[in-house]
């Protein structure tokens, strides 16, 4: 028994092999910036901290490389024997050109990276944030690389060739690869902790377009985030947890500890359950009083004072408080609250569903998103988020006057700096500052110019401004948004969105499920902190979701049902946010896209939405028990093009309840009978809109074009009922581009995959395809897919003439920059030296005069563009005459020209002095007869537009 027992101890004594499973401590990318021989433009750096990771090289021939590092001392015990490792990493994007395997290497770092709050998941990268690291610079603004594109052994420490083969032509293959070999470079690491400073990842830098993404630490899908796994024998003596000096912690031995001055705990095994305090540097220890720190943005939690959080931005998690697996995480129990309905908006005047009027205030509130959540700060039409809905009958115009009294809810003082960080370098910002300006807009509407809230008649809080909707179109549930230039993507993450419904004598004959059985859905997505408040990039990024699934303001509720059937009308009121929706049981009847019902009703499984598409359908509860729960599921990932979904995303929940059974029903099988399917004709006027993204070194790293043009180019001329033929290129690989046009509506006629060739060409490949059956309708959006070119045949209005917006409603491509606007023109002329309805002064320029100048002296801003100058309007620019006067001249005095330079341009800080605001870039013109007083107008020149007196808005009056 004695020797069994000095045996057993003899084999406890040997260490046995073990294996661990990091993630990274931290990982970045480089982004090599594009210079142009003989440009004397700056050379601007970017980074990207917490977005995915690029390694390759671009289509433009600037190189990515991505950087992991893993801390392994914090797991692996000083004196360990690394048998082996490996690193798994999951590539989930890639040019589809590209077709070729490329070879991928990791070296070893040998100067450490930093990690700071940039966030873009583009290829393009963000504008670098204190303690990134750059092509230059491996921690930005301290530390410069010793080679520009960082610092490693030149030999790798492994290789693996990243196929480039795609199993669907022109949608990358995401896939999963392994890096093995790596002992070597971690048996370095364990006998040198103080030398581990990552690994990088080289891609194959031979080939334009060869660059891969994969899925960083900050990736959504747990399994796909970077882990290296280890396996090692630790060392035969006794280890436990060593907090350093310096605040670091390492798995070692007594001995080590002692010998480097640190404090052992032989209880803890890992460094992960243990935390090391930083050294103090003030003689009072409780000046070094440190706790978990969430950082925003859900990135994770670090040990920290409080004052160093919160000047991060991070939520402080209490003195002393450890940094646990769950400290910092959002982990919200679904279907815990009942899905709220959006009330119905109470008019002042007239009644709701007819004639009326209202007022509709824009408030600074708080409401509880979940259950579980404190608190969220939010913007909503009349303090709820979202809206109240709007009902109102065809042909019964309804008359509401928006107010923006948006306080800060601390002060209760008007704003005059948005929630949200306004980046300044976006056109609008750039000229109208961080002052959170609105501009509801009637998304579906037939509308007047004047009251389409075009972004050129934003307000800021204080003001207020009244608009009338005719509401002259048939049924169909269309939505209110904000559409400020350059803040819409802002305005409506802060919750400025509501439903309007316009219903008609067709609909009621239908005798559809209605009142508490006709349920509005509204779709959206935030990223929400531990503290409830709302987590947004503050750098402009391209595109943006949110983790949090909402459904009418709630985190995936749960609504009680009959067993009977539903009417939903469901709205994608998401920034970027493509949702695929079904039920878990059978299928839905769909009646209605975004401008109406569909000729015949449509049976389907799936339904895509991209963001501000609708649709209306049927489903029957009646077949189902007491008890059962059906979901309302979303099998689209949050990337643009299609990614891996998980089984359990069910967004809402129906409980069906104790109920009697209703017989089953189908809605009726022929809907919109008068229907008329718009045939193409070849004299119909054609365009084509090319989609691209363009690089942009100045705000953001890229931005979004059509045509290369930007809001104020305005090269689209319509004649009033018009119809013509739009197509709609997409040149991007990895972004959608739903395109959405005001006032007019539209019917797809077929889409078609193509191949792009560099700069603006491309080929046309495969054949045209239908849209599904259910998308067969009158709709106002259309969904551009990567590498596609859609077709649409747009029928536009008759009665309404002016400047209308189309664009992309991804609202982070609509902000920077692709929107544009279309001139609606007269279509008659009767030359009696008045201008009529149905005139203007392109149709006719004898009785409406020509274009004259867009620019309002007294609006607010100096519009140099147009000639403003402290001269020629002291009201708007800043300056004196003789001395320091901005604008851009030229600058008249006595009579004499004293020319150009006379003037400072916008960049001058005297133009944006004392509130003062500047635009360099020339106001669209104004026309008479579009309805809306402009410019230079006035009732004597053009009493059509400016009747009674009216004068040009001048909403944007300097505070």
């Amino acid at each position: 028994m004695t020797l069994m027992l000095a045996l057993m101890a003899a084999f406890l004594a040997i260490a046995q092999p073990a294996t661990v499973t990091l993630n990274p401590t931290k990982d970045a990318s480089l982004f090599e910036p594009i210079t142009f021989p003989g440009s004397n433009s700056p050379v601007f750096y970017y980074s990207n901290a917490l977005g995915g990771l690029y390694s390759g090289i671009t289509k433009s021939g600037a190189r990515r490389r991505a950087m992991l590092a893993f801390d392994i001392g914090r797991v692996v015990p000083l004196g360990s024997t690394i048998n082996s490792a490996k690193l798994h990493l999951h590539m989930d994007r890639m040019s589809p050109q590209w077709t070729q395997t490329s070879t991928y290497s990791l070296h070893r770092m040998i100067r450490a990276f930093g990690e700071g709050t940039s966030f873009v998941n583009n290829g393009q990268g963000a504008p670098a944030s204190a303690g990134d690291s750059t092509w230059i610079e491996s921690v930005f603004g301290d530390t410069a690389w010793t080679t520009a594109g960082g610092d490693y052994v030149s030999t790798a420490a492994s290789t693996e060739p990243i196929d480039g083969t795609s199993t669907t032509p022109g949608v990358p293959t995401e896939s999963d690869y392994e890096f093995t070999g790596l002992a070597a470079m971690l048996q370095h690491w364990t006998d040198n902790p103080t030398e581990d400073y990552g690994m990088i990842l080289i891609g194959d830098e031979s080939g334009l377009g060869s660059a891969r993404r994969f899925v960083s630490r900050e990736g959504t899908e747990h399994a796909q985030r970077p882990h290296l796994i280890i396996d090692y024998t630790p060392p035969s003596n006794a280890f436990g947890t060593c907090c350093l000096a310096s605040g670091n912690c390492l798995v070692t031995s007594t001995a080590q500890c002692q010998s480097n001055n640190g404090q052992f705990d032989s209880d803890s095994s890992s460094c992960n359950n243990r935390f090391c305090p930083k050294p103090c540097p003030s003689s009072n220890p409780l000046d070094c009083i440190t706790g978990a720190c969430c950082l925003p943005r859900n990135i994770g939690c670090v040990q920290d004072q409080e004052d160093d959080c919160l000047a991060a931005g991070g939520i402080y998690q209490g003195d002393n408080s450890p940094c646990s697996p769950t400290a910092c995480a959002v982990v919200l129990e679904p279907f815990v609250d009942e899905l709220p309905i959006p009330v119905l908006a109470e008019p002042y005047e007239g009644r709701a569903g007819a004639e009326a009027k209202y007022v509709i205030t824009m408030e600074e509130v708080k409401v509880k998103l979940h259950r579980d959540l404190p608190e969220t700060t939010v913007w909503g039409y009349n303090g709820m988020f979202p809206g109240p809905t709007i009902e109102a009958w065809k042909k019964k115009p309804v008359e509401v006057t928006f107010v923006n009294n948006l306080r800060d809810l601390e002060t209760g003082m008007l704003r005059t700096d948005h929630y949200l960080t306004v980046p300044t370098c976006l056109h609008g910002p750039n000229f109208m500052g961080t002052t959170p300006y609105t501009v509801p807009h009637l998304h579906g509407g037939k509308i007047p110019f004047r009251h389409d809230g075009h972004p050129d008649f934003q307000f800021p809080p204080g003001t207020n401004d009244t608009y009338v909707f005719p509401n002259p179109q048939r049924s169909g549930m269309f939505w209110y948004h904000d559409h400020a230039l350059g803040i819409t993507r802002l305005n409506v993450y802060m919750g400025l969105a509501g439903l309007y419904i316009i219903r008609d004598a067709k609909e009621t004959n239908f005798e559809l499920p209605s009142g508490k059985y006709e349920v509005p859905l509204v779709l959206m997505d935030r990223e929400v902190n531990l503290d409830g408040s709302l987590s947004y990039p503050d750098q402009w990024v391209g595109t943006f979701t949110g983790s949090q699934i909402l459904v009418n303001g709630k985190i995936k509720p749960f609504m009680r049902v009959e067993r009977r059937a539903y009417r939903f009308r469901v709205l994608n009121g998401a920034g970027t946010r493509v949702f695929a929706i079904e039920m878990n049981k059978g299928k839905v009847q769909v009646i209605g896209t975004e401008r109406g019902f569909l000729k015949k009703r449509r049976s389907t499984k799936q339904m895509l939405l991209t963001p501000a598409e609708r649709v209306d359908f049927v489903y029957d509860f009646s077949d189902f028990e007491p008890g059962q729960k059906i979901k309302l599921r979303n099998r689209h990932g949050a990337a643009h093009a299609d990614g891996i979904v998980s089984d359990k995303d069910v967004i809402l929940e129906f409980h069906v309840i104790t109920s009697p059974q209703a017989e089953p029903y189908k809605p009726p099988k022929d809907l919109l009978t008068n229907y008329k399917t718009l045939k193409e004709d070849d004299n119909m006027v054609q365009r084509t809109f090319l989609l691209k993204e363009e690089s942009d070194p100045v705000c953001g790293g890229k931005t979004f074009k059509m045509n290369n043009g930007g809001w104020d180019d305005v090269d689209v001329k319509v004649e009033a009922g018009a119809q013509e033929v739009w197509t709609f290129v997409n040149l991007n690989e990895g972004h959608i581009h739903p395109m959405h046009l005001h006032l007019a509506e539209f019917q797809i006629l077929d889409s078609q995959p193509i191949i792009p060739l560099g700069g603006d060409a491309y080929l046309l490949d495969k054949k045209r395809t239908r849209p599904e059956k259910y998308q067969r309708g009158w709709k106002d959006v259309v969904h551009v897919g990567p590498t596609e070119a859609v077709r649409v045949l747009v029928d536009f209005d008759k009665e309404f003439l002016g400047r209308f917006a189309y664009h992309c409603h991804v609202l982070e491509h609509e902000d920077h920059d692709m929107m544009r606007q279309f001139w609606v023109t007269g279509h008659k002329c009767n030359n009696n030296g008045v201008c009529n309805e149905g005139e203007d002064c392109h149709s006719c320029p004898a009785d409406c005069g020509g274009l004259t100048n867009g620019a309002t002296c007294g609006n607010g801003i100096c519009e140099a563009g147009n000639d403003e100058n402290c001269a020629t309007c002291a009201a708007d620019c800043a300056g004196q005459v003789g001395g320091q006067c901005c604008g851009l001249g030229p600058l008249i005095l006595q009579g004499a020209n004293l020319g150009q330079d006379a003037t400072l341009g916008c960049n001058n800080s005297i133009c944006t002095s004392s509130g003062y605001k500047c635009r360099e870039k020339a106001v669209v013109e104004a026309c008479c007869g579009d309805s809306a007083c402009t410019g230079s107008e006035s009732e004597a020149a053009c009493p059509i537009d400016c009747p009674n007196g009216l004068t040009p808005v001048t909403f944007l009056a300097r505070p």
